[in-house]
């Protein structure tokens, strides 16, 4: 009954933390703030405070401070701002707010009766958490045990939430991962219909078909995962609605996936090369410009950050030399096929992705705007397949053996990217649902 309490009283924290509304004046300019739904507030605001904790990792200062003054800044500006105390929304806010509740605490008891970590994240990500719970920073990282070249911000946010913990149990620090998983997909559920039957059904479905046990111990591809469905949502308002501050908020959720886990950088690039492949279609050039030019700037800044004062090169050192031989790119392109028949019958969200993709790349009536964000979404799709296939046959050669990669790394490749495709899922329901208005 008391790991219980705590657990409910974690959920009120990171509500409180992520409530502040630093997010106001990114809905100023067409959009009216008070129109988005409690989600997008508490994604939004959660996000620009996973960047305040970037920071701080470089720092030294004594997290506890940091965190109260988080906890006293959000409860002064909730009560200036009566849009945000939960008590003033609608009844259809509160339910839906409430649903948010259970499902982390019904995910979180889950965890906590079988909180043990996996290899990855007992080896390797684990012992960069245990760094930060004791107060140090980013430049003491250098002789931490595991894979050094790893990203260290999932793992930062993992040990500052266990410091700062009222138990100080270790898997307190990682069921943030939890809140971010279920805020992601009941924040791209609220493109539909205010529906009280359907989109419960939507977002249960979700959440219940991309859970997956195994990566919440230790693993963080479920916080790119979730930071794909944020990036996806606010790309698709931005095209529809050509909102700057949807924009700006697209530019913080891409930029920070590289310090979330190394194939951020690849799929910094893949996004930006998607934008340059769709640019003519677009009404602000100068923005989108910028917007590449500024992400692919701030990936090199990272890697001599990493190079600096860690001495380390963050990619993993594959072969490039290309191979001609026939019968080794038969083999490989064998294996390949299997890996991803393999890893999509493991994560089913696939079936469900490939058919809304079909299903929309075939709908006629589209808007010009909505078709814009449908072959947006086509590119990317394309490019990541590319890229998966240039990846592998990179490192064909690796002792291992390239049967070993693929069978220990494709699958968590392909669910991490499934979080950018799910919006095809609810686009599709949300074509259905105007149809059926009509």
């Amino acid at each position: 009954m008391t790991e219980i309490s705590n657990i409910a009283l974690f959920i009120l924290i990171l509500v409180l933390i992520s409530s502040s509304p630093f997010s106001v004046n990114f809905y100023k300019e067409k959009l009216n703030y008070n129109q988005y739904s409690i989600f997008d507030k508490l994604s939004v605001n959660l996000l620009i405070h996973i960047y305040f904790l970037l920071l701080l990792s470089f720092t030294g200062i004594n997290y506890l401070y940091y965190f109260i003054f988080l906890m006293m800044l959000s409860v002064l500006i909730n009560i200036h701002y009566k849009s945000y105390n939960i008590l003033t929304l609608n009844y259809y806010k509160n339910i839906n707010f409430i649903f948010f509740i259970i499902s982390n605490l019904l995910i979180y008891y889950y965890i906590a009766r079988d909180p043990t970590l996996s290899w990855d994240g007992l080896e390797n990500w684990y012992y960069k958490a245990q760094i930060f719970f004791y107060n140090h920073n980013f430049f003491e990282l250098k002789d931490t045990p595991g894979a050094d070249y790893y990203p260290h911000l999932g793992s930062f946010i993992w040990g500052f939430f266990w410091k700062n913990s009222f138990l100080q149990y270790e898997y307190y620090g990682r069921l943030v991962n939890v809140f971010i998983y279920v805020l992601s997909i009941f924040s791209i559920c609220h493109l539909l219909k205010k529906n009280y039957f359907i989109k419960p059904i939507i977002i249960t479905f979700l959440i219940l078909l991309c859970f997956d046990h195994f990566l919440f111990k230790g693993y963080q591809e479920i916080l790119i995962f979730s930071f794909l469905i944020f990036l996806s949502k606010y790309w698709y308002l931005y095209t529809v609605n050509q909102s700057k501050s949807c924009l700006l908020i697209c530019f913080l959720f891409l930029n920070i996936l590289p310090w979330l886990k190394n194939e951020g950088y690849l799929f910094v690039l893949i996004f930006t090369i998607s934008i340059i492949f769709t640019i003519n279609k677009t009404y602000h050039k100068k923005e989108i410009i910028f917007f590449i030019v500024l992400s692919w700037i701030l990936i090199i800044a990272k890697n001599f950050i990493f190079y600096k004062y860690l001495n380390l090169n963050v990619l993993h050192s594959g072969n490039l030399t290309p191979l001609f031989s026939f019968d080794i790119f038969i083999n490989f392109l064998m294996l390949m096929i299997k890996g991803l028949i393999v890893a999509i019958f493991k994560y089913k969200i696939w079936f469900f992705i490939m058919f809304a993709m079909i299903y929309l790349l075939k709908i006629k009536n589209f808007d010009k705007k909505h078709l814009e964000f449908i072959i947006f979404l086509k590119v990317n799709l394309i490019l990541y397949l590319v890229l998966m296939g240039g990846i592998y046959f990179s490192i064909i050669d690796d002792p291992r053996g390239i049967s070993w990669w693929i069978d220990n790394s494709l699958d968590r490749i392909l669910y991490q990217i499934s979080g950018f495709f799910i919006i095809s899922i609810i686009l599709l329901i949300k074509f259905r649902e105007d149809q059926i208005l009509k």
